[in-house]
């Protein structure tokens, strides 16, 4: 005997936007950088592909102390992704 459920099935969730880089990184997020062994948290406001495809983000950096505006994906510790 099968039992079944007086509650509402739950709601589909909607489909994540593609990731541009390997790292997984998206406009929005928040990354930790290690830029010239200086390690801070940065906000992501764009993604750029160079000629050689490699990607290079512009940050705004939430500490504001650090004058950096750009890093690499290479540069990228660690990824905060941005609740959707």
């Amino acid at each position: 005997m099968e039992q079944t459920s007086l509650l509402p099935p739950p709601p589909a969730r909607p489909v994540a936007a593609a990731r541009l880089t390997s790292k997984g990184i998206a406009k929005g997020d928040i990354v930790e950088v290690d830029r010239k062994g200086r390690r801070f948290h940065a906000h992501v406001t764009a993604i750029h592909q160079r000629e050689t495809g490699r990607f290079e983000l512009d940050v705004r950096p939430l500490d504001s102390r650090i004058s950096y505006r750009r890093a690499t994906v290479r540069e990228v510790v660690t990824v905060y992704r941005r609740a959707r």
